[in-house]
């Protein structure tokens, strides 16, 4: 697996997981929110960036000087992928979506501080908090090989724009190559003709992005409700060990003779607070209980669990959350006989690698809860007892 540098910044941000009391299942986390929302803990977009910035640059500009800087550096070099009113916005506090568009822009500041591919993989993780080059996009494909090989941004913008207009190639490279592969070609030398009949050739091979990592996903959501080989699903194992440990042995959420092998089911399982505590049996939205954008932007639901072109940032949430639910509650149906955060933590990484995504980053709010939510296992509770009494909390108390 690929090894990542942990910097200071990180390595707090990890540190702080094992600072908090050790809570049990009654208390409030009122603590925890106040951590997540705290800009001094967690930076914010906007400091990411201006930190990044200044260090790219080895420069001190305020948060004004480098708008301004990057406004021109952007329309010197006639970039129209990122507009002057975005980059305002993304120095002056307002986080982007996170989605395909603001990864374009992403790029499009690579290509106006001229950075080389380790420098933009740099502020991907860094900044974005998401990997860069997605080798099997084609549009990322030309960003890497132009940035590899110094080409301007105008060069990368007429390839793309030439991609509508190539046609079957007549001798098409049919089998699936390594992505690595992929990775190889757009770092070589070629010109503007070779690279679009590299394309060309291997157009099956550009049809296939992120297809790791919808397998996978799948792969998790089959496990955890329809089961494999045979085995029932795991929502349903846990949803029948948990009424049989309930004293009254009673439905509480209702689901009764409903299908235990849905996404409905499995995220009711995921979310259900009724196994850990009485008060507030409602699910809220995701939004009312955390702050953070980096959080509650498109967290897994029903919807993205189910479309089948969800983009490469909600694949790697889904992925996170589903095998954060595999991991702990096979621990938990298994009485507690292999889990820890060390091999929690190992297995995804693994997994996101081979998805091309990047590893667990504990400066992203996100993966920083289902890290905080796993060193929390102790003889009474797992962390889903953790996540869920975090996600049931009241607010009242939380704020």
């Amino acid at each position: 697996m690929a090894e990542y540098s942990i910097g200071e910044y990180t390595q707090n941000m990890f540190d702080e997981i094992w600072s908090f009391p050790d809570y049990d299942y009654e208390q409030d986390y009122s603590e925890v929110f106040k951590k997540i929302d705290d800009p001094a803990f967690f930076k914010q977009f906007s400091e990411r960036l201006l930190s990044f910035y200044n260090e790219i640059l080895k420069s001190d500009s305020s948060a004004d000087e480098a708008k301004t800087d990057l406004q021109h550096r952007v329309s010197k070099a006639g970039i129209s992928l990122i507009s002057r009113n975005t980059i305002s916005n993304w120095f002056s506090g307002k986080a982007p979506d996170y989605g395909d568009d603001d990864r374009k822009r992403m790029f499009a500041i690579a290509f106006a501080l001229e950075l080389s591919r380790e420098k933009t993989e740099r502020l991907f993780h860094t900044v974005f908090l998401d990997k860069a080059f997605n080798k099997r996009n084609v549009n990322e494909f030309i960003y890497l090989h132009c940035i590899c090989n110094k080409k301007p941004f105008a060069v990368a913008e007429h390839l793309i724009n030439e991609l509508p207009n190539l046609v079957e190639h007549r001798n098409p490279t049919d089998q699936t190559k390594q992505t690595q592969y992929l990775a190889d070609a757009a770092s070589r030398k070629m010109s503007e003709h070779d690279i679009l009949e590299f394309i060309s050739t291997h157009q099956y091979n550009f049809s296939l992005s992120n297809t790791a990592a919808k397998q996978h996903q799948q792969k998790l959501l089959d496990r955890s409700t329809i089961g494999i080989e045979g085995t029932p699903g795991l929502a349903r194992q846990e949803y029948e060990r948990r009424r049989f440990e309930l004293s009254d042995s009673e439905d509480t959420g209702g689901f009764s003779g409903k299908n235990n092998t849905s996404i409905d089911f499995l995220l009711y399982m995921i979310f259900n607070i009724n196994f850990v505590q009485e008060k507030n049996t409602d699910i809220i939205s995701i939004r009312k209980i955390f702050s953070r954008k980096e959080i509650y932007n498109q967290f897994p639901n029903k919807n993205t669990l189910s479309n089948s072109k969800s983009s490469s940032y909600i694949l790697r949430k889904n992925i996170i959350l589903l095998s954060f639910y595999n991991y702990w509650v096979n621990d938990y149906l298994e009485r507690k006989k292999e889990g820890d955060i060390d091999g929690f933590t190992a297995g995804l990484n693994d997994v996101l690698f081979e998805c091309g995504f990047s590893p667990l980053y504990a400066g992203n709010p996100y993966d920083w809860l289902f890290l905080y939510c796993s060193a929390c296992t102790t003889e009474d509770f797992t962390p889903l007892d953790r996540f869920r009494g975090i996600i049931g909390q009241d607010q009242s108390i939380a704020n």
